[in-house]
């Protein structure tokens, strides 16, 4: 922590190494390279200059992006409560009652059109299948594949709680076109278990302490622990979702997912406490490293609206930048100390490449970096960093996102959509009458409505009430074809590739079933396209995750999740290389759409209708059958109890089926051996495989007559047999 008799607030002073003051810094040649943090490489003080520059030119290149991204999510954000007015036990919609560009009644289309998508696209958590070329590695593959699909699905750390993660996830990339997982590890020796361990033992430390020197040296450990302890967390791995306005991409590479850049940038707010508590170091009995914030967590409510230069960045974070000096009553706190728990300090993780290392760099001092490690997470793809992205770009590598090509059609929908509101009140407290032939007491007592009395208004003989009392719309109203919003959803729903069934709406009642059936198949082509783009990022992170697990964990740590009978299977990889070599990752096809859904329950009826022709031939088809049939339907369950009977009942059968005085029982029951029910259908297609191609017709000809088809195979079989 900064000691408390520090005067100068200047970074510079701050940042200064050496423990000296910094006239005595200024005599001395500064160093021109040094070690820092964990890593035994020494750091160049040009470095940060040169990763300076980088930034700058990162931010450049994606400045048009960014300016996309942030209007996009705008758009997403932009409820109806600006033109609202509320007061105690009264709200409703603040009516315009004259001719201007401010909106009092909107549609927001991009809020329908994503909150429509993302359950189409993600309703589940997808099943990871982890398969291993080797033979000798299949039970350590099926090891893994348990406690990567644990782990996502599992919400209590260690557990990745994937669902919530990835909507969020899709839902960014629909806004955005680059929507960003972070991947991580944390080690048990800078985990929360660990820091809880280390703080018992500094309590009881402190017990022990026998002079005031001691006490105060126990106290400060404590405090600077403290401090940690607040942001780490439990060992085991980790991932978040990003904005992408967090990432910074080498410009020069050309790949969406950067995975041709040399450097990838990422920028976070840390506490900085936690920063001096952690990434400090003590000398002569002096702190060496002491960090300043840069941003504020403001205590009013009101902050948190977002009204700095960057309104998406503050909505996210709420912060804000600090404002001249460090007052806590100025950003509205009582006192002094929970006012530095609102401190922060911007940094920048920079990813490198070229030498594998990550370095740290406080954003306002780029002079040398506060920490520095030497490839933490061993990955063979080096980034931690996956991204989503559905559309391509010709050139760029931060293509923009759908929201980004309709933001025209959804202003002219709530233009059509105020006016027509602006109609409504018009029509409605707009009155007319005609001077001379009624006079304006007359029109009151009409306009004052139902009071249950008689009242008399002088109205010439040969007028209406109607000729002289009248309202009318806005002017605009007049020509309709201008305010038919239909063009405009037309072309939203080509881009975005959703129709209006889909947001609710009906179909009209001269659309026919053949245009209702194109419409449907356009959009089954866009969905199915981005579920496999989503697949197979989640793969990609699901088998990196699996890495870095099999390269971190033993046996007894994967034990309370996946169980004895697979932990045991379990061995630790010492090389990204080996684990690379050994398996592969994949998610089934489909697996994350709700298995329930009618879709899926009409594909399961018409697999079940074709496997059904094959049960007597291969009774390991029951078993395929039954588990499709228990996971598309919610209300079929099968216990653990009836699976074992149905395996000995098929086997029973198989056996009966095959077994006869002198018929060759023996024969059978060594070409349908006990095993699962992939072996058993394995068995029988290699029997059918084997019968030459007369055979096989003659197969075919007999079961499509009625025969059953183990009894055809048998048959089959016995007349091709040499006599």
């Amino acid at each position: 922590m900064p000691p408390e008799n520090t005067t100068d607030p200047t970074l510079e002073r701050a940042l200064s190494r050496t423990g000296a003051g910094i006239a005595e810094a200024e005599k001395e040649q500064q160093p021109l390279y040094k070690v820092i943090g964990d890593s035994k490489i020494p750091v160049s003080k040009h470095a940060g200059t040169l990763w300076a520059s980088r930034k700058d030119q990162g931010l450049s290149a994606r400045s048009n992006a960014e300016t996309n991204w942030d209007e996009a999510i705008r758009y997403y954000d932009n409820d109806q409560s600006s033109h609202r007015t509320g007061a105690d036990g009264v709200s409703g919609n603040r009516a315009t009652t004259r001719l201007g560009s401010g909106w009092t009644e909107t549609e927001n289309v991009v809020f329908a059109n994503c909150a429509i998508m993302v359950p189409m696209l993600y309703a589940k958590n997808p099943h990871v299948t982890i398969t291993s070329a080797n033979d000798a590695n299949i039970d350590r593959a099926k090891c893994v594949e348990r406690l990567i699909n644990v782990l996502i699905n599992k919400r209590e750390t260690p557990g990745l709680n994937m669902k919530r993660k990835t909507r969020r996830f899709i839902l960014t990339g629909l806004l955005t076109n680059a929507a960003f997982i972070k991947i991580g590890w944390t080690a048990k020796q800078d985990s929360s278990e660990e820091a809880i361990r280390q703080l018992q033992e500094l309590s009881e430390e402190l017990e022990s302490a026998s002079s005031k020197k001691a006490i105060l040296a126990a106290e400060g450990k404590i405090k600077a622990l403290e401090e940690r302890i607040a942001l780490v967390g439990p060992s085991g791995p980790w991932c978040r979702t990003l904005l992408p306005n967090r990432i910074v991409v080498d410009p020069t590479s050309v790949e969406p997912d950067g995975s041709d850049a040399n450097w990838m940038m990422e920028w976070d707010h840390l506490p900085t406490s936690y920063i001096n508590a952690v990434y400090t170091q003590e000398r002569d009995g002096k702190i060496v490293s002491v960090y300043e914030p840069t941003h504020v967590i403001h205590a009013s409510a009101s902050s948190a609206n977002g009204t700095g230069d960057n309104p998406v960045d503050d909505l996210v974070n709420n912060f804000r930048l600090v404002d001249g000096a460090l007052d806590a009553a100025t950003y509205g706190y009582a006192n002094e100390q929970a006012f530095k728990a609102a401190q922060y300090t911007k940094v920048w993780y920079v990813w490198d490449k070229t030498t594998r290392r990550v370095l740290m760099f406080a954003d306002n001092n780029w002079k040398w970096p506060l920490w520095v490690w030497d490839d933490p997470l061993r990955l063979p793809r080096f980034f931690p960093y996956f991204r989503l992205w559905f559309h391509e770009a010709p050139s760029a590598n931060a293509p923009k996102g759908e929201v980004s090509y309709y933001l025209d059609q959804q202003d002219a929908i709530n233009e059509i959509a105020d006016e027509v509101r602006r109609g409504r009140q018009w029509a409605k407290r707009n009155i007319i009458y005609k001077k001379g032939a009624i006079s304006q007491e007359d029109v009151e007592i009409v306009l004052r409505g139902d009071d249950g009395t008689a009242r008399g208004i002088d109205i010439p003989d040969d007028q209406k009430i109607n000729d002289v009392i009248f309202s009318f719309v806005p002017p605009a109203l007049n020509m309709p074809e201008l305010f038919n919003p239909d063009s405009k959803f037309l072309a939203i729903n080509r881009i975005t590739g959703i129709n209006d069934a889909l947001r609710g709406a009906q179909f009209k009642t001269n659309t026919t079933n053949k245009a209702i059936e194109q419409y449907n198949t356009n959009t089954d082509i866009r969905v199915d396209e981005r579920v496999d783009l989503i697949e197979d990022t989640i793969g990609e992170i699901a088998w990196n995750i699996a890495m870095l697990c099999m390269m971190n964990w033993e046996a007894e740590d994967i034990t309370p999740l996946v169980g004895q009978e697979y932990a045991q299977f379990w061995t630790k990889a010492a090389d990204p290389r080996e684990f690379e070599t050994l398996f592969s990752a994949r998610v089934e096809g489909g697996s994350t759409e709700k298995p329930n859904s009618r879709g899926k329950k009409e594909q399961t009826v018409s697999l079940l209708q074709g496997l059904g022709q094959f049960a007597n031939a291969a009774p390991g088809i029951v078993i395929v059958a039954l588990k499709m049939m228990e996971r598309a339907f919610d209300e079929v369950v099968i216990t653990d109890e009836e699976w074992t009977l149905i395996h000995q009942t098929l086997m029973m059968n198989l056996q009966k089926a095959g077994a006869g005085p002198g018929t060759g029982s023996e024969q059978e029951q060594q070409q349908t051996p006990a095993g699962s029910d992939e072996e058993l259908a394995a068995q029988v297609r290699a029997r059918i495989a084997a019968l030459p191609p007369a055979g096989q017709a003659k197969l075919q000809e007999l079961v499509q007559g009625g025969m059953p088809p183990s009894q055809a195979l048998e048959q089959v079989e016995a007349d091709i047999q040499p006599q």
